[in-house]
């Protein structure tokens, strides 16, 4: 049996869904990407197959190239499951005759189209994909995957899905063994770390002047952020503010990083200020594996896993509070102790790695004819 992964990248599904195709091998299919192809997968027992995915090119003509392209991957291969891994991807598979093959769409987030004041066209666009992903439900052997309960509402649209249409994913999951729960850096300054790309939906301007007005106050305290610029993506932050951030005081920007847990427990408090758009970010569950507190905003995904007992949850907008908690957890060593070992047991009792291969599992039984 075969299972085609649709993706836009090949480095991302390496970097947060390499535990589904291992899973998917160990479940007896032969695993194919559809994707750009950068060679991430090499070495791995894996046909990586290219797709012209470029995610700012949304036009009509673009749209119908990738579909035909991933149409031709279809009819040449034929696999069994289709796995769909966020919107665009989703959008060309339900486009797409499945020619048999049953279809996991999983949900990773709206993105851009679920931030308000968002352009006028987002909504038209959302409204178009919610219809069109609702309608592929209806038919047999498809399931959704979703991060959060509130993006399975907004897919269903007033008219709910039967329950064995949709699972619950813990995000991506995490890898409890390479990210380790260590005791937090001693003495000055208390160190906030963020992991993001640098697009205005993840806050981080937010997470900029909260830390400015603490340091303002006499706090010592210090932000650093591990990231790049997203060109690809419409939301990317400007040059001109990101070099405005490496100039603000107590603001360290370190770029992209391929130690993401060294990071983690270097720092004292992980945050990420979101504005909306998540299924279920990767970054909070590493850090709470690290055994860190979160600082994050009441926005889908974020305040699902971190709750009130793995950090804590502000106002979205709301620098005041924001800078608030922040400062509760600055001067609060053993409060930071508590939350950060109170998230790492969350991440192993439910959001593991293997906790997401056994949900997807579950999803590719369903729509190839198991149960």
């Amino acid at each position: 049996m075969k299972i085609l992964f649709v993706v836009t990248e090949d480095w991302f599904f390496r970097s947060h869904f390499k535990s589904l195709a291992d899973r998917a091998r160990q479940d007896g299919y032969q695993v194919l990407i559809a994707a750009r192809d950068s060679g991430a997968m090499a070495g791995e027992d894996v046909r990586t197959l290219s797709m012209p995915f470029a995610r700012r090119a949304l036009g009509p003509l673009a749209v119908y190239g990738q579909t035909q392209r991933l149409q031709a991957i279809i009819d040449s291969e034929r696999p069994d499951v289709i796995h769909a891994i966020a919107l665009k991807p989703i959008a060309l598979t339900v486009l797409a005759r499945a020619r048999g093959a049953g279809r996991a769409l999983a949900l990773t987030g709206r993105g851009y189209l679920a931030l308000k004041g968002a352009p006028p066209w987002t909504a038209l666009i959302g409204s178009w994909f919610r219809r069109m992903l609702r309608g592929a439900l209806d038919q047999p052997r498809t399931v959704l995957l979703v991060e959060n309960l509130l993006d399975k509402t907004w897919v269903e649209g007033g008219r709910a899905l039967p329950a064995d249409r949709v699972l619950l994913m813990p995000g991506a999951g995490v890898d409890e063994d390479a990210f380790i729960a260590a005791p937090e850096p001693s003495g000055m300054p208390i160190v906030v770390g963020i992991v993001s790309r640098l697009i205005r939906s993840k806050g981080i301007d937010m997470a900029v002047a909260a830390v400015a007005r603490l340091r303002e106050r006499g706090l010592d305290i210090v932000l650093r952020i591990a990231g790049d610029a997203d060109r690809q993506n419409p939301e990317h932050v400007r040059t001109a503010e990101i070099e405005g951030w490496r100039v603000t005081p107590g603001v360290e920007l370190v770029g992209r990083i391929s130690d993401v847990a060294s990071f983690w427990t270097s720092v004292h408090i992980a945050c990420l200020p979101s504005r909306g758009g998540e299924g279920l970010p990767r970054s909070l569950l590493e850090a709470a594996a690290c055994g860190r507190p979160i600082v994050t905003t009441d926005v889908p995904g974020c305040v699902d896993f971190v709750g009130n007992d793995a950090g804590i949850v502000t106002p979205r907008e709301d620098v005041s509070a924001l800078a608030g908690a922040i400062e509760m957890l600055a001067l609060n060593a053993e409060l930071r102790r508590k939350l950060g070992a109170s998230g790492r047991a969350k991440v192993e009792r439910s959001y593991t790695t293997e906790h997401a291969a056994a949900q997807a599992s579950q999803a590719w039984a369903r729509v190839s004819g198991g149960t």
